[in-house]
């Protein structure tokens, strides 16, 4: 989960660009027959078998083989990976793509380059006992957890907005991270990842049914990945060669799961295989444009920024909207 920008960070995080946009860059070309150009890339959250294909793509040298000696750090949400992008901390991260459209419209010189999920994750999750499949459920007087300011709550504010839905009318609950809410029946159904909560619940011994928002009407990218202008300036084709390495990565996680989360493993301590192959495995569709295979990762058009952009607006994360250019760098994904 992600949490949302408030406006006095991102005001301060302009600040924070403009002092570090005149330092020298850590992502400066190493001269021929010199080490490794250093990339260092910040994860949206801790680990897990969602990220397998970057600590794969490190493990079998496919980043090395485009000239880049990768450092993978720990996320602590979209919004920390923006400010930590602005301040020049890092040179590339995940990012949600409406945290991302939220820090456009403070004028933040971050833009995504790459789609890393072409569609929202984020389901309503219910025990399959008592499902809830249909949007108007909503409104029936169950109690709907979800944790506030995060980006499952900007999905389920989206879900109600576009269902013409009167948040008024639905019983929200603000919850803390985790799934023990819903298992313990302190909620009827509650918002989170497709390829997190819903496998959590269901180890802990909950069957659960799943709605994803993006089947009703949220037209939104998901993770992206993104950089500062300043290092599209300085360095675009270390850019270009770190979406190959991904998209190889990517390829790669699909065709074997397992030893994705074995190199996720030999990094993360205390993975559990069997757990993050369910996980990788729930991940894949997202990764694709839809219809199309492994190879379109990456993949982002101005017409799918537009949409994110509006969904954005609609929900009222942001005042004025952005124009697609100032959160999507063409170019580098196709």
């Amino acid at each position: 989960m992600h949490p949302t920008f408030s406006r006095r960070a991102l005001l301060a995080l302009v600040s924070a660009f403009a002092a570090a946009a005149a330092a020298p860059s850590a992502f400066a070309q190493a001269a021929p027959g010199k080490p490794l150009t250093k990339v260092s890339f910040r994860l949206d959250w801790k680990p897990g078998g969602q990220h397998a294909p970057f600590y794969l793509g490190k493990d079998r040298g496919f980043y090395a083989a485009e000239g880049i000696d990768l450092t993978i750090i720990s996320g602590s949400g979209s919004a920390d990976s923006v400010k930590q992008l602005g301040a020049g901390a890092v040179d590339i991260a995940l990012v949600d793509a409406l945290v991302l459209v939220q820090a456009a419209e403070q004028k933040v010189p971050v833009k995504a380059v790459a789609a890393y999920y072409q569609r929202t994750p984020i389901v309503l999750i219910s025990p399959k006992t008592k499902a809830i499949t249909d949007p108007q459920q909503l409104t029936k007087g169950a109690k709907i957890g979800s944790k506030r300011a995060s980006a499952t709550s900007q999905g389920l504010a989206a879900l109600l907005a576009v269902n013409k839905i009167d948040p008024k009318s639905v019983n929200m609950v603000d919850i803390g991270f985790g799934v023990q809410p819903l298992l313990v029946g302190q909620v009827d159904a509650l918002m989170g990842f497709t390829m997190n909560e819903a496998i959590e619940a269901e180890s802990a011994g909950m069957p659960v049914a799943e709605m994803m928002i993006a089947n009703y009407g949220v037209n939104a990218y998901g993770l992206t990945i993104a950089t500062s202008d300043k290092v599209l300036k300085a360095q675009p084709d270390v850019v270009r060669a770190f979406i190959r390495a991904t998209r190889k990565a990517i390829e790669a996680s699909i065709a074997d799961a397992s030893a994705a989360n074995q190199a996720l493993a030999k990094t993360v301590s205390e993975v559990d295989i069997a757990r993050e192959n369910k996980v990788l495995a729930k991940t894949a569709p997202f990764w694709s444009v839809q219809g199309k295979p492994a190879s379109s990762f990456g993949t982002e058009t101005a017409a799918g920024w537009q949409q994110t952009i509006e969904t954005a607006k609609r929900v009222g994360l942001v005042e004025t909207a952005p124009v697609v250019a100032d959160v999507m760098a063409e170019g580098f994904a196709q």
